[in-house]
Formats: C-alpha cells, sequence, structure tokens
C-alpha cells in the first residue's frame, strides 16, 4: 500500500465547507473565529454468534478511507477513533452520539450494497452500549457526581427485550453543556452536566458494553448477532460519532503579510 500523509486536513473558512467534515484527515472548520470544530464518525461491526459474546462486549471505532476500492485504495481505513489534542492546543469535547444501524428501506429499488446488511444485536436486558473515552482498556464512566464534563463526552442505549436493536440510538448525556440555571448559591452540583471535557493529549474513544453508565469496568456480558442474520450475510453495526473544539493555532506572519503596504508593492517609497 502506498504511504499518504495523514490528519492533513485543512480548517476551513465557514463558506467554503459544503460536505460533512472528513474525520479521517481531521478536517475542521472555523466555527467561530479562533476555534476549530470537528467531527469523528466511526464504526465497529459485530459479526459473532451468541456463543462468543464474552470476547466482544469492548469495542474500537473505525473511520473509514475516503478511498472506496479496498483492493488499492491508498489511504487504509482508521482502526481506532482518536481526538486530537495537546497541552498546548486542548481539546473540548462537547458532544457524543452512539447508533446501531438501520438498512436504509430501498422502496422495493435496486441499492448498493444490496439491503438488507444490517442486524440487530443480541444482548442482556438492561445492559448498555456505552460510547466515551478510554481508559487504557476500560472506560471512565459517567459518575453521578460530575467533576469534569465526563457526561459531555459520552452516549449510551439500553438493551431491550435482549436485543440492541437496529435504529436505536442516542445523543451526549448531557445533550450540549451549557448552562441553563443554578441555585441561590450557585454550588458545584448547578454545572453536573453543564461542562465540556477537556483533553491534553490524543484521546481514544471506544464503546463498552457496561452494567451501568457509571461503571469503570468492562462488566456487560457481550453482544453477537443471531445465526440467521450470520447466515445471511448480515452483520451488525455500531456507529459513533464525537464532536468537539480546539483552539487555533497561534497567528503567524502568513495571516497578515499579504495585507501590509511594502515599498515593492506600491511603487517606491514614500520620499
Amino acid at each position: 500500500m502506498a504511504t499518504y500523509k495523514s490528519s492533513a486536513g485543512a480548517i476551513l473558512q465557514p463558506g467554503n465547507q459544503i460536505n460533512k467534515l472528513s474525520g479521517y484527515n481531521d478536517e475542521g472548520v472555523f466555527g467561530w473565529p479562533g476555534i476549530e470544530a470537528f467531527e469523528l464518525i466511526g464504526f465497529a461491526k459485530v459479526t459473532n454468534l451468541s456463543a462468543d459474546k464474552a470476547s466482544y462486549k469492548s469495542f474500537d471505532l473505525t473511520v473509514p478511507s475516503p478511498d472506496r476500492r479496498p483492493d488499492d485504495r491508498v489511504r487504509d481505513d482508521r482502526t481506532t477513533l482518536v481526538v486530537q489534542a495537546s497541552s498546548d492546543r486542548p481539546a473540548y469535547i462537547y458532544g457524543a452520539s452512539i447508533g446501531i444501524a438501520q438498512d436504509i428501506p430501498a422502496g422495493g429499488l435496486a441499492t448498493f450494497p444490496a439491503s438488507p446488511v444490517t442486524a440487530d444485536l443480541g444482548g442482556t436486558t438492561g445492559e448498555l452500549l456505552l460510547l466515551g473515552p478510554a481508559n487504557g482498556a476500560v472506560p471512565f464512566g459517567v459518575p453521578g457526581t460530575q467533576l469534569n464534563g465526563l457526561a459531555a463526552a459520552s452516549s449510551s442505549i439500553t438493551a431491550g427485550s435482549s436485543l440492541f436493536a437496529q435504529g436505536a440510538g442516542d445523543t451526549t448525556v448531557a445533550d450540549i453543556p451549557f448552562w441553563t440555571t443554578v441555585t441561590s448559591t450557585i454550588a458545584r452540583a448547578d454545572a453536573a452536566n453543564s461542562m465540556m471535557y477537556k483533553v491534553t493529549a490524543d484521546t481514544t474513544f471506544k464503546v463498552f458494553n457496561v452494567d451501568a453508565i457509571t461503571d469503570t469496568s468492562v462488566s456487560g456480558d457481550g453482544v453477537f448477532i443471531s445465526q440467521d442474520d450470520s447466515d445471511a450475510g448480515r452483520a451488525g453495526y455500531i456507529l459513533g460519532r464525537v464532536n468537539y473544539l480546539r483552539p487555533a493555532a497561534g497567528v503567524t506572519w502568513n495571516d497578515i503579510q499579504g495585507f501590509i503596504d511594502f515599498a515593492s508593492q506600491v511603487g517606491g517609497g514614500d520620499a
């Protein structure tokens, strides 16, 4: 496979964004002057059966390559979903969403890929699939008392009737982390779901099967697809989306050089 410079996406001016931002290229947009906004979307494909479910309860998210032909693509899929950050330019995560893929109805027309291709995920009733930042191989969970904004960086869905059904989905635990009300004393609890989650180093997001949203271990029983779906060539797809902001890179000479008058540009000096 040929080499390709990764994470080379531009930071677009708002009027130049005409398509979905490329999470693969870490493409951003100046949502506000001085602030870069990013969106990452990935998936985890589930093909195992019930007998092997105990081995399938923690998932990396694949960010698919823009190159569609796998045999000779220049850029391969990314096997992890990573929010880029540094101590100089932290990332402030304000949104997360998780879902289970569902085929788009074709109305009897031919489609590509040929549908149906998606499947329900079997699971244990009451257990969750939790999307959030990974603490190594385990989740941070969303603690009952918020101190750092994890609710803004996490999203979950709950199994019902032993299924994570196709089309199920949810957005951030904290919705949009804006302050809306305070008590007369402006107590710490007022900020419980009103903080962004700040990271100062590249941070991987994963999906974990857990018993409860507060869990800090991979405590679920695992997920699977049915034998019928497997025989038909279908698969379950867990979807994840993460939205975050970063301070723009520092001002440079290139930002203003073209607007400054020099003698060579205006036909000589004032004298």
